[in-house]
């Protein structure tokens, strides 16, 4: 029987944690070995999104498998080579970090332990004494427009929507892969559009650290992040159903390395 499941299984547990990155260099070798030192049996993959600096070498020498994307694809699209890449044979789990250092590698266990009864869940900053550093007042105050937006659109009382540190079921990564992320987006959106398709979203504590790498969400980065957020929120309260159309219909090319 399958420890973290409770399934009937014919073998152990087959993970994936898959790492998107992008010019990362000051903090991925480091992010690969807390990945492989908190699940050595998994498969540590290291998207790496076309950066222009050592982020892929480092990666492989720290023992990850790097799929590296000739062109820049942005987040999404490297979660979703990603995805492809962890399911090119039998997975049981499919589990996403940052390579900016934020996330903690000791949360990865727990994360594969909560998906037992979910089909994806989210390491929560908020569920806990502390989110582990200090954010940001603009930054914090994005955080809650987009709690708000998925409690009084999604009807989600998610606590921390944005979160990138994750475990899902093969079937939902599977999803993903081939279709791409309902407007690009993947963070309150694309769980407000999981929630009206049925999945079941669960939640667990979490403590992070200050990103050491680039942020998408400083500056003028950060404020037009949240607006696309907004409209994609805005569309899907002005109509029953999400329009599952992707908005990266095409995989970004890749080589492995």
């Amino acid at each position: 029987m399958d420890a973290l499941t409770g399934r009937v299984s014919c073998g152990p547990m087959r993970t994936a944690i898959v790492i998107p990155a992008r010019d990362e260099c000051i903090a991925i070798s480091e992010v690969v070995h807390g990945a492989r030192a908190a699940l050595p049996d998994a498969r540590v993959i290291v998207v790496d999104d076309a950066s222009r600096d050592r982020t892929a070498s480092l990666a492989h020498a720290a023992g990850a498998d790097v799929l590296r994307l000739r062109s820049h694809a942005g987040y999404a699209g490297a979660l979703r080579a990603g995805y492809g890449e962890a399911l090119d044979g039998r997975v049981d789990l499919v589990l996403q970090m940052d390579g900016d250092g934020q996330h903690r590698a000791r949360d990865l266990p727990r994360l594969a332990e909560a998906a037992a009864n979910a089909d994806i869940v989210l390491g929560s900053r908020f569920l806990g004494s502390s989110p582990g550093y200090r954010i940001p007042p603009l930054r914090r105050a994005g955080m809650a427009a987009c709690r708000w937006m998925a409690r009084e659109v999604g009807g989600l009382r998610l606590s921390d929507p944005t979160s990138g540190l994750r475990a899902m079921q093969p079937a939902l990564a599977a999803r993903l892969a081939e279709d791409g992320f309902p407007s690009g987006l993947t963070e309150t959106s694309l769980l407000i559009h999981l929630h009206r398709a049925g999945f079941r979203i669960a939640e667990i504590p979490v403590s992070m650290r200050a990103s050491r790498g680039r942020s998408m969400h400083s500056g003028l980065s950060g404020a037009a992040h949240l607006a696309r957020i907004s409209w994609a929120v805005l569309g899907q309260a002005t109509r029953d159903e999400v329009d599952p159309r992707p908005a990266d219909p095409t995989p970004a090319p890749v080589a492995r390395g």
